[in-house]
């Protein structure tokens, strides 16, 4: 009752090895049917549907390094944190001269692929800090009109598409007019006008 079992093995046997291994099958004296994977005189070969071969699913995560990187982050989404945290907002900035300093935190540290721009009135600065793998940046905005401006950090990438902005503040530049410059003794009171001095009588004999 053993003997049918056996062919059966040894058939299954051989399909688990590689799938370009060639089966051959005879029938011995005992009329048992027998494959193997070695040729006899007489036997026939046995042909073998292909594998079903399952691919494996997409890898959809993205590399480590990748997703630590800001400059691989889909735009508005780079940082976390993206903020003027001085001067603060409504804040009077006295400056004559017009300079505007800024101090601007980016967590994570800005990209070195990045560029940390000022808008001033919605107006984008033509010159960037470039990112050293720091988290707090200073910029400085020169000569800036006297009045209320609204002032926002700006990320832009290596084509100069902008990333990401900061929501904009607004300061209030004060600045000494052309118009009404300081004046020296100001507050002092006005000096009365000096009277005309009587003109000198000619002395006797002194003429001629």
């Amino acid at each position: 009752m053993l003997r049918p079992i056996l062919p059966l093995f040894c058939l299954l046997t051989l399909l688990a090895g590689p799938a370009a291994a060639q089966i051959y099958s005879w029938t011995d004296a005992e009329g048992n049917r027998v494959y193997s994977d070695q040729p006899r005189p007489g036997a026939s070969t046995v042909e073998l549907k292909p594998t079903n071969v399952v691919q494996p699913p997409p890898v959809t995560d993205a590399p480590r390094a990748e997703r630590d990187d800001p400059s691989s982050s889909e735009p508005g989404n780079a940082y976390q944190q993206l903020a003027i945290t001085n001067p603060t907002h409504d804040s009077a900035i006295r400056s004559n001269e017009g300079e505007l300093t800024l101090t601007i935190v980016t967590d994570p540290p800005l990209s070195g692929s990045h560029l940390l721009k000022v808008a001033l009135d919605g107006v984008v600065s033509q010159a960037g800090l470039p990112g050293t793998g720091g988290g707090m940046h200073q910029l400085t905005v020169h000569n800036v009109d006297r009045g209320t401006h609204e002032v926002a950090a700006v990320v832009v990438d290596a084509r100069g598409e902008e990333i990401q902005r900061s929501t904009p503040i607004t300061v209030h530049v004060q600045r000494t007019s052309v118009n009404q410059p300081g004046r020296v003794g100001a507050n002092q009171a006005p000096r009365a006008p000096a009277a005309p001095r009587a003109p000198t009588p000619a002395r006797p004999g002194s003429g001629g």
